[in-house]
């Protein structure tokens, strides 16, 4: 599994929408799209950032756990 579906299956399970999850990182939907469609990969503490929001590890977010 990738990043992006990683990041997208997380943020469904939690009821996010990818506006919402935008909001919350202070980014545009577009982006979250983008990174969900493994089109770019976020800096790693914009990928913190992301896996705080989704209440997942870091680790499982990029796949070494």
């Amino acid at each position: 599994m990738s990043f992006g579906s990683r990041m997208s299956q997380a943020r469904k399970e939690k009821a996010l929408s990818q506006d919402a999850l935008a909001k919350a990182l202070g980014a545009t939907p577009t982006t979250v799209g983008r990174y969900e469609r493994d089109e770019v990969k976020p800096s790693i503490e914009v990928a913190a950032k992301i896996a705080s929001i989704l209440g997942i590890s870091l680790d499982y977010l990029v796949g070494t756990a």
